[in-house]
Protein backbone atom coordinates (compact mmCIF):
# COMPACT_ATOMS: atom_id res chain seq x y z
CA UNK A 1 0.00 0.00 0.00
CA UNK A 2 1.53 3.07 -0.78
CA UNK A 3 1.67 6.07 1.80
CA UNK A 4 -0.07 8.45 -0.43
CA UNK A 5 -3.05 8.07 -2.31
CA UNK A 6 -5.03 10.34 -4.40
CA UNK A 7 -8.56 10.12 -4.12
CA UNK A 8 -9.49 13.44 -5.70
CA UNK A 9 -10.83 11.98 -8.75
CA UNK A 10 -13.43 9.09 -9.07
CA UNK A 11 -10.92 7.54 -11.59
CA UNK A 12 -8.44 7.80 -8.62
CA UNK A 13 -10.97 6.28 -6.03
CA UNK A 14 -11.78 3.79 -8.59
CA UNK A 15 -8.39 2.62 -9.15
CA UNK A 16 -7.18 1.95 -5.91
CA UNK A 17 -10.37 0.14 -5.01
CA UNK A 18 -9.36 -2.12 -8.06
CA UNK A 19 -5.76 -2.42 -7.49
CA UNK A 20 -6.82 -3.68 -3.42
CA UNK A 21 -8.90 -6.71 -5.00
CA UNK A 22 -5.86 -7.36 -7.17
CA UNK A 23 -3.39 -7.20 -4.08
CA UNK A 24 -6.16 -8.84 -2.15
CA UNK A 25 -6.73 -11.88 -4.79
CA UNK A 26 -2.67 -12.36 -5.45
CA UNK A 27 -2.25 -12.60 -1.58
CA UNK A 28 -5.01 -15.53 -1.23
CA UNK A 29 -3.14 -17.23 -4.34
CA UNK A 30 -0.07 -17.34 -2.96
CA UNK A 31 -1.58 -18.93 0.39
CA UNK A 32 -3.22 -21.62 -1.78
CA UNK A 33 0.42 -22.13 -3.29
CA UNK A 34 2.00 -22.57 -0.21
CA UNK A 35 -0.83 -25.00 1.01
CA UNK A 36 -0.65 -27.15 -2.28
CA UNK A 37 -0.22 -30.95 -1.93
CA UNK A 38 2.29 -31.94 -3.54
CA UNK A 39 4.58 -32.17 -0.36
CA UNK A 40 4.13 -33.20 3.30
CA UNK A 41 4.09 -29.42 4.24
CA UNK A 42 0.34 -28.27 3.18
CA UNK A 43 -1.00 -31.07 5.15
CA UNK A 44 0.59 -29.85 8.70
CA UNK A 45 -1.17 -28.41 11.33
CA UNK A 46 1.79 -25.20 11.55
CA UNK A 47 1.09 -24.75 8.20
CA UNK A 48 -2.75 -24.22 8.38
CA UNK A 49 -2.75 -22.21 11.37
CA UNK A 50 0.11 -20.14 9.46
CA UNK A 51 -2.12 -19.53 6.55
CA UNK A 52 -5.21 -19.04 8.59
CA UNK A 53 -3.11 -16.17 10.06
CA UNK A 54 -2.14 -14.89 6.82
CA UNK A 55 -5.87 -15.11 5.34
CA UNK A 56 -6.79 -12.90 8.65
CA UNK A 57 -4.20 -10.24 7.82
CA UNK A 58 -4.88 -9.95 4.32
CA UNK A 59 -8.53 -10.01 4.31
CA UNK A 60 -7.91 -6.92 7.42
CA UNK A 61 -5.30 -5.23 4.63
CA UNK A 62 -8.01 -5.70 1.72
CA UNK A 63 -11.02 -3.83 4.43
CA UNK A 64 -8.62 -1.05 5.10
CA UNK A 65 -7.25 -0.58 1.61
CA UNK A 66 -10.78 -1.15 -0.34
CA UNK A 67 -12.78 0.69 2.65
CA UNK A 68 -10.41 4.22 1.95
CA UNK A 69 -11.85 5.04 -1.78
CA UNK A 70 -15.17 3.90 -0.55
CA UNK A 71 -15.48 6.40 2.14
CA UNK A 72 -13.87 9.51 0.47
CA UNK A 73 -16.97 8.05 -2.31
CA UNK A 74 -19.30 8.54 0.27
CA UNK A 75 -18.02 11.88 1.44
CA UNK A 76 -18.03 13.55 -2.42
CA UNK A 77 -21.92 11.91 -2.82
CA UNK A 78 -22.43 13.61 0.51
CA UNK A 79 -20.92 16.88 -0.45
CA UNK A 80 -22.46 17.21 -3.71
CA UNK A 81 -25.98 16.76 -1.94
CA UNK A 82 -25.44 19.53 0.30
CA UNK A 83 -24.39 21.60 -2.74
CA UNK A 84 -27.85 20.09 -4.78
CA UNK A 85 -29.54 21.17 -1.37
CA UNK A 86 -28.53 24.99 -1.20
CA UNK A 87 -28.92 25.20 -4.91
CA UNK A 88 -32.55 24.61 -4.21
Amino acid sequence: MADNIELEKASQRIAEGEQAGTDYIDNLESIRNELGTDGDEGATLGTMVGAQLKMTEIETQYMVESGIPKKASSANMQAAQEVKKAAG
